[in-house]
């Protein structure tokens, strides 16, 4: 099964899921001879046939061997991009319910964004708060790493203003990932199912830096800090790895029937 099919599949099976229907598909873009795919009928889409040469030149790929079809779609309503100015917000309009939520603070790879949200997706958070510096999560290669949870999962996408905003709304408790290698102004907690199970009941959100410089002088200063054990002498691990870990770990307690 292609990539671009299976992503859709995943779209429309959230789709037919949920109450609210948060993807709208304008069209479809079929390779010409391809089969329509059986996961069309749930949406009311116009398809139109298109050659190989056609299909390479609007991909950007160098092969169509692996693309089978290229929708154009709407931005997902569950996507909120709060304008920087704007200091009156609803905070409660951007997620319906929220225990769980990850805030990526400056991640810039679009592999390793998709990947963290596709892990959010996973392991039941809430949804993904975007601080500035972060990649469009609707760039191409984010979109093809998040396999389809871009248009699943709750996004919004603020400043610190509008997340202190959240944080008060919701009274979160805020933790961050952190090598804790050269921490000396705060403790740094390891993360452990003992420390998971203490935040059980507690709305929590956890904060990732970016790739290069890690957390944001603010992040370290108002979270507290989270690090993973780890053995021998490595310092630290990916963001979406660690990301991963950590999501495992702190997810939603009914959402641990695999634990």
């Amino acid at each position: 099964m292609y990539d671009e099919v299976f992503i859709f599949r995943e779209i429309y099976r959230f789709q037919r899921s949920s109450q609210e229907k948060t993807v709208i598909i304008d069209c479809l873009l079929l390779l010409e001879k391809a089969e329509v795919p059986e996961w069309i009928d749930g949406f009311s889409v116009r398809i139109v046939e298109v050659s190989s040469v056609v299909m390479k030149k609007l991909s950007g790929m160098q092969s169509t061997e692996s693309i089978e079809a290229i929708a154009l779609m709407r931005m997902p309503t569950s996507f909120s991009d709060i304008d920087s100015e704007e200091k009156e917000v609803n905070c409660k309009t951007w997620f319906p319910s929220l225990h769980r939520v990850l805030v990526l603070d400056g991640v810039q790879d679009p592999g390793n964004l998709g990947t963290l949200l596709r892990s959010a997706m996973a392991f039941g958070w809430n949804g993904a708060f975007l601080l500035p510096g972060c990649c469009d999560p609707f760039n191409e290669k984010a979109l093809r790493a998040s396999r389809g949870a871009s248009f699943q999962l709750r996004i919004v996408s603020g400043t610190w203003n509008h997340l202190e905003s959240l944080k008060n709304e919701f009274q979160i408790k805020m933790l961050a990932g952190h090598p804790g290698t050269d921490e000396k102004l705060k403790p740094v907690s390891h993360l452990s199912q003992k420390l998971a199970d203490s935040f059980a009941d507690v709305p929590l959100s956890l904060v990732l830096g970016s790739e290069g410089s890690g957390l944001s002088e603010k992040s370290r200063r108002l979270c507290e800090l989270v690090s993973i054990p780890m053995a021998g002498e490595f310092e630290s691990l990916n963001v979406s790895v660690a990301g991963g870990i950590f999501l495992y770990v702190l997810q939603p307690k009914n959402h641990k029937s695999l634990m």
